[in-house]
């Protein structure tokens, strides 16, 4: 079946068609004739489909296109969450499943810290925005080599493919220090917020899911002991310099 997913693959869909408008034509006009062609039926036969295949089949593959490019951003808003465009919480469960039971790397659970506070005293808004921002940071951290998501309210995922937990911990050290360093404008004032995150590690022995488990076991021991903080669950949290 023919697909029309790019410019050129519109005008490749347009010419074949037309193409084979021509030769069918053709071919309809020889058997009328007995297994002949005459001249004065052979131009006609082949200026008629030239006249009317490339529009109609222009009309086609333009239609067919724009189905396909909605079909794209359809796409990606089920797969991401549409205030941070981090992926969906379903998404990177998904995208968890599809790793293969020997998946090796790292996994970050990120929390904001008094994040109800911010809502109370500035209002949803400026909470939103704050969202927003840390999303941005947590995106910029990890695109290159990383999966990050929203995993619900003020809370984000990341998954750090191949990578142990020392270099998850500098990872997540860099994350840490950007948000805490960064403001959001409210009423010609400067609002800064801190994050808290927890460390796992999938040893391609465990289930992610205990990976997970362990992650957020990693966060809250981070949130009890003063927040601002990276911890795993082996070791004493690090706090901030």
């Amino acid at each position: 079946m023919l697909k029309v997913r790019t410019t050129a693959e519109k005008w490749r869909f347009v010419v074949a068609i037309t193409g084979g408008a021509v030769l069918a034509s053709i071919l309809l006009t020889w058997i009328m004739q007995g297994g002949e062609l005459i001249t004065q039926s052979l131009q006609p036969s082949i200026l008629v489909p030239l006249l009317i295949a490339p529009p109609v089949t222009l009309w086609s593959a333009n239609r067919m296109l724009e189905i396909h490019r909605l079909n794209q951003q359809l796409e990606h808003l089920l797969a991401h969450d549409q205030m941070t465009n981090l992926l969906s919480r379903s998404h990177f469960m998904r995208r968890l499943d599809e790793m293969s039971s020997d998946f090796k790397g790292s996994v970050l659970m990120l929390d904001i810290d008094f994040f109800k506070q911010v809502n109370d005293t500035y209002g949803h808004l400026v909470g939103d925005e704050v969202i927003r921002r840390v999303a941005e940071v947590i995106e910029t951290h990890v695109r290159q080599d990383g999966l990050a998501a929203r995993y619900g309210g003020e809370e984000f995922v990341v998954c750090l493919p191949q990578k142990d937990l020392d270099e998850a911990m500098g990872r997540a050290e860099q994350i840490r220090r950007a948000v805490e360093n960064q403001t959001v404008s409210v009423s010609g004032q400067d609002l800064r917020c801190t994050i808290s995150i927890g460390l796992g590690y999938a040893d391609g022995e465990k289930p992610l899911v205990e990976v997970l488990r362990k992650a957020d076991e990693a966060l809250y021991l981070a949130k009890n002991q003063g927040r601002n903080r990276v911890g795993t669950p082996h070791q004493t949290p690090q706090s901030a310099a």
